[in-house]
């Protein structure tokens, strides 16, 4: 079932809306809580974790719910229509920083984060799920999240080119970097409206419950129980966005206090946004050379090894740092593309063991992991800053920066490692997911009466 480019830009799109989104919140929310809005570390970490544990929660009742909506859009792309200007609102009250005092803006902080959060897993899940109903073959699949990669990485490029830009614009010549991130997240949020537009007009669901199927939840719930690729799948999401989150978040840190740049960061994102782009675009290749599951572990164990490389450059030797960085992001970003293909595989493994298909709960119950794991990076993050003895705004002591340094470096590596060993228990190689989707195209078309 083959899918247009057309289609598959603007399903990729989305994640361009998306990202404007997640890459300002995992690059740049925990800098403007701590440095512009006025927490600390340790309450920034911990509310992270706490919003995210319960976003989890949320993620799934969403899953449950769109696998059962029934709309003449389809069960999935509704709610990209539905949760588009909750999200934007959500995002802008979410960077704006309120005259209270300190219990009223952590207050304020845990509400507006949490409903941000809460609005880009209704959006977000549905989105993601979309793509396992778009089309069964497995190698457009994998091209269809290429696409959707590169798009989200163009999102991702949005922000990290123009975030300090703009707030700096915005901040006025009094240079208020309050008024220049709210400014700021108000136009990334309406571009974000307008991309989950096209996305919603610009694709189609293909792929139908198979018939007789019963709207029963335990049923659903004891076909993942039995799914090996999906249980794999929810432990490599977890390590995944963990350090990703982690990676992210320092960067930032690293360029003002380590390099005394925090312009420098910009150059960094944007010179890593341009390598992922080329690794997801390059991930369809790799992946019908070495099968999903080997390009999967070959590509996070490269980059381990660019990431831990750059722990050895001195701060100073900045083209050397941007090289083997280059090359880290170029080799770690081609496993995006891999994953969410993976997981729409995983979907139709679930059908064919159980006869169910739950494309919805096996998305949320992932993002779920993914969501623990950017809550669990950023409480790691906040955690480690202050036991490195970080204080905001000050002059860092020689073991704070040298703690920056390994958040940047040593500790991703550390994890991606550690991500491309657990991935050895992946279950589906290339053969046994052709075998699978042959038999699941006889059932549809007996089904069918074809």
């Amino acid at each position: 079932m083959k899918l247009s480019l057309r289609e598959k830009l603007c399903y990729g799109l989305g994640d361009t809306a998306s990202n404007l989104i997640f890459a300002t919140v995992l690059h740049f929310l925990l800098y403007f809580y701590t440095d512009v809005f006025g927490l600390t570390a340790a309450a920034a970490g911990a509310m992270f974790l706490g919003v995210r544990a319960l976003d989890a929660v949320v993620g799934v009742g969403v899953g449950i719910a769109a696998d059962r909506t029934r709309t003449r859009w389809g069960s999935f792309r509704p709610w990209l229509l539905w949760m588009a200007l909750p999200l934007a609102a959500g995002t802008v009250l979410a960077f704006t920083t309120p005259v209270f005092g300190p219990t009223g803006k952590l207050v304020y902080a845990w509400l507006t984060y949490g409903a941000l959060m809460f609005a880009y897993s209704a959006i977000n899940i549905p989105y993601g799920a979309l793509s396992g109903v778009m089309t069964a073959d497995a190698h457009e699949r994998t091209s269809l999240s290429a696409v959707r990669m590169a798009c989200s990485q163009l999102g991702k490029f949005t922000v990290v080119a123009l975030t300090l830009p703009l707030v700096a614009y915005f901040g006025g010549a009094a240079g208020d970097p309050a008024r220049g991130y709210q400014r700021t997240m108000l136009v990334f949020a309406l571009t974000a409206v307008a991309l989950f537009l096209v996305a919603f007009l610009g694709t189609r669901e293909r792929i139908a419950l198979p018939r007789g199927q019963e709207n029963n939840l335990r049923g659903d719930l004891a076909a993942l129980w039995r799914n090996g690729a999906w249980t794999v799948l929810c432990g490599a999401g977890l390590l995944l966005f963990t350090f990703a989150a982690v990676r992210g978040s320092v960067v930032v840190y690293y360029f003002r206090y380590c390099v005394g740049d925090t312009a420098g960061a910009t150059h960094f994102l944007i010179l890593s946004t341009v390598a992922a782009i080329a690794g997801a675009l390059a991930s369809p290749v790799i992946a019908r050379w070495l099968g999903k599951k080997n390009a999967f572990r070959g590509c996070t164990t490269i980059g381990a090894i660019f990431f831990g490389l750059i722990y050895l450059v001195p701060d100073e030797r900045l083209p050397l740092l941007h090289a083997l960085n280059v090359l880290g992001v170029l080799a770690a970003s081609m496993t995006a593309p891999l994953f969410w293909s993976m997981l729409a595989d995983a979907a139709d493994y679930a059908e064919w063991q159980s006869g169910r298909r739950c494309t919805g709960l096996v998305f949320s119950v992932v993002s779920f992991a993914m969501k623990f794991g950017l809550g669990l990076g950023g409480v790691l993050t906040g955690a480690l800053l202050g036991r490195f003895g970080y204080v905001a705004g000050a002059v860092q002591s020689e073991s704070t920066l040298q703690g920056i340094v390994l958040l940047l470096t040593l500790i991703p590596a550390a994890g991606y490692a550690l991500l491309a060993l657990f991935f050895g228990l992946y279950p589906l190689d290339e053969g046994r997911c052709a075998t699978m989707h042959l038999e699941l195209r006889t059932r549809r078309a007996a089904a069918a009466g074809i």
